[in-house]
């Protein structure tokens, strides 16, 4: 008998621990905290941590001389933003150049402009060493950045991450094959417990 109350109050505790982690109804979670950043945009205007704060955001990294990946990362990304739209979801997107000594703000916005970027919502972000951001991209989104010492282009991760309103890293998608409806789906559960 004692042991079934020991079940069932260490169900009731799990459940109330799900429900209390705040990001329960989204499966896999990272839940990384984002460093500190302040870096310029496509604009020439600062951006950082603080300015995420309280916004839903999505991530990737690019660079605009890529010849592989980054061109159908961008328009993905551009397909989300649009579809976010069209779901009235108050979603931003974020992009850091991996190669920040070529992408100037004026080629970020050359190249966003490329796929039809909304800037009012979406920010290319530059203006940093490259040792920098080869330092960042491991420790924030624990992917490789590094670009290689006799030329050739930068390596880099593809994936797209979900980061919450206190600058959380909830969790990371495909971003070349990407699961649209799931990360719209995600975004709306935390706008919805805000």
């Amino acid at each position: 008998m004692l042991k079934n109350y020991k079940i069932i109050i260490i169900g009731f505790c799990a459940a109330i621990l799900a429900a209390c982690s705040g990001n329960s109804s989204i499966p896999d979670t990272t839940n990384w905290e984002l460093g500190e950043f302040q870096y310029i945009n496509q604009d020439g205007e600062q951006v950082g941590l603080e300015d995420l704060k309280g916004e839903v955001t999505v991530v990737n990294l690019i660079f605009t001389n890529c010849t592989t990946v980054c061109s159908p990362m961008t328009a993905n990304m551009a397909r989300l933003q649009r579809m976010a739209g069209e779901d009235e979801l108050d979603a931003r997107f974020l992009s850091f150049s991996v190669d920040p000594e070529v992408d100037s703000p004026e080629v970020l916005k050359e190249f966003g402009e490329n796929f039809q970027a909304d800037f009012t919502t979406w920010d290319f972000l530059t203006g940093y060493s490259q040792t920098e951001i080869e330092k960042f991209g491991p420790e924030n989104f624990k992917t490789i950045v590094a670009k290689p010492k006799n030329g050739g282009e930068v390596v880099h991760g593809t994936s797209f991450y979900l980061i919450n309103q206190d600058g959380i890293i909830i969790k990371s998608y495909n971003g070349l094959d990407v699961p649209y409806e799931e990360i719209l789906e995600h975004i709306k559960i935390l706008e919805d417990q805000q």
